[in-house]
């Protein structure tokens, strides 16, 4: 049933704002001993809020680079790897098999958790004989909670709307687009404003020619709309907020740190802080779902120096949960991937494996992704050999340059990234020591951490569909 705008109690959100310290002050330290509450007792306490954390295609491979890299360039432990020394965390092994496939895809690992049941990989909380599968957003909505959903890639992909939304097609982002209209997702922050506001298409038949121009939609709904880092900081704090930072996925983390273009595009940790300021108003609490997208990207492309960053940005999110938990204990907090992607892992290279740790420090001379290159070699028509070298530390071999330039000018060569990755595998592997077993998902089990109320029920081992029973139990919705 559709609220009005004004689903917060205004005179509570006023007084609110100012006591949300909350995210405004919460800052990305390592995470401190003793940051868990003691909150596994077993008691049946609900959790008025569920934060959920995912680093899209994480594999323990990303994770051991990642920790490795931290420990040799910085002599810190990632965020990440402290959540093993919590006493009061809940740590379990998690099988993220698909209801067709053990290895499976991000829409069906997502329905997985959103709806409680496996379905086939690329569709969305639809089962296989096309029947819609309520959506966890959903029974938080008719309990009177908010919403959000935060990501780096479109907010209309597969993981977001697996919290939130029911199409057969995880390509129907148009649709998805119109349900969070619809279905009055609160936050939404993230990319993908092509599939918000668009050109008719021209065959009127196809199933995404719904609207033109939702935006003026959700203004008309009470939603303030954000393009940019000075207006998620400016505007008006109102409860309700489309933040749309890019057409397609926002920059990866490492274009967004050395090409001024993109210096008013927000990082994650403060697009999850925005929501948090925004959904801690809510007097039932909330559901909220943060996804570092990209780490599945890079990991697709097999992009070392991208992975890694996406990743490291995504630790930077897991202080906030836990200091947000412990000044709000009614708050389950979950955090894990929905699957690996790509095999990376961290290899030994030269005699005794010496040369493995300075190869940490050869990633940092990185100073674009594998995309953004393919950005700029497709704007020229050229392949430049000096600015690939200067982005990545490899000097490619006039035979490499010479595939590379003939890829580019094949039309029928759908991603150049992933070719300029293959066609130098070699030679990052002796650079970096990172290596790949494809360019696909992995079926290898994964980390999950919970903590908060409701976090005694998950077991040591979890199947992905099981997250949902536990999940609506906790919130008592």
């Amino acid at each position: 049933m559709s609220k009005s705008p004004a689903s917060f109690n205004r005179r509570q959100f006023v007084k609110s704002v100012a006591l949300t310290g909350v995210a405004a002050t919460i800052s990305a330290s390592s995470i401190a001993e003793g940051a868990v509450p003691a909150v596994l007792s077993g008691n049946n306490k609900k959790a008025k809020n569920l934060i959920f954390l995912v680093a899209d295609g994480m594999g323990t491979g990303t994770f051991s680079l990642a920790h490795h890299w931290s420990l040799y360039n910085s002599g810190k432990s990632l965020n990440w790897t402290e959540l093993y020394r919590q006493p009061n965390i809940r740590r379990a092994l998690q099988d993220t098999a698909s209801a067709n496939s053990p290895v499976t895809a991000s829409a069906a690992a997502a329905s997985a958790w959103g709806c409680g049941q496996r379905v086939i990989n690329g569709s969305i909380n639809t089962d296989a004989r096309g029947r819609l599968l309520t959506p966890l957003f959903s029974y938080a909505k008719a309990a009177g909670k908010a919403t959000g959903l935060v990501t780096t890639c479109r907010i209309t992909h597969a993981t977001p709307a697996g919290f939130a939304a029911n199409v057969a097609d995880r390509d129907m982002e148009d649709v998805i687009a119109q349900q969070y209209l619809e279905r009055e997702i609160d936050v939404l922050l993230g990319g993908g404003k092509r599939h918000f506001q668009r050109s008719a298409t021209a065959d009127i038949d196809a199933l995404e020619s719904i609207s033109i121009d939702l935006i003026p939609k959700f203004k008309a709904k009470g939603y303030a709309y954000i393009r940019n880092k000075a207006e998620l900081n400016r505007k008006a704090m109102v409860p309700r907020v489309l933040g749309l930072f890019s057409d397609s996925h926002m920059p990866y983390v490492i274009d967004r740190e050395h090409d001024s273009n993109f210096s008013e595009v927000p990082d994650l940790p403060t697009l999850f802080k925005a929501a948090l300021e925004r959904l801690s108003v809510s007097g039932r609490g909330f559901v909220l779902q943060v996804e570092a997208g990209r780490v599945d990207h890079a990991g697709h492309v097999n992009d070392p120096a991208a992975i890694l960053h996406e990743f490291l940005e995504f630790d930077r999110c897991i202080p906030l949960a836990l200091e947000y938990l412990k000044k709000e204990p009614d708050t389950l907090v979950i955090i894990t991937t929905d699957h690996g992607t790509g095999g990376c892992q961290l290899n030994g290279l030269g005699e005794a494996y010496n040369d493995s740790g300075p190869a940490l420090r050869s990633i940092n001379k990185a100073t674009a992704s594998f995309e953004a290159l393919e950005t700029e070699f497709k704007a020229s028509g050229r392949f430049d050999r000096k600015r690939f070298t200067e982005a990545t530390g490899i000097v490619p071999t006039e035979i490499q340059s010479e595939a590379i330039q003939a890829a580019l000018e094949d039309e029928t060569v759908e991603y150049l990234s992933s070719m300029m990755t293959r066609t130098v595998s070699d030679a990052m592997m002796q650079k970096m020591a990172v290596g790949w077993t494809s360019n696909n998902h992995t079926a290898e089990l994964v980390d999950l951490f919970a903590m908060g109320p409701g976090s005694d029920q998950v077991a040591s081992f979890v199947k992905n569909n099981e997250l949902f029973d536990i999940m609506k139990q906790a919130l008592g919705v």
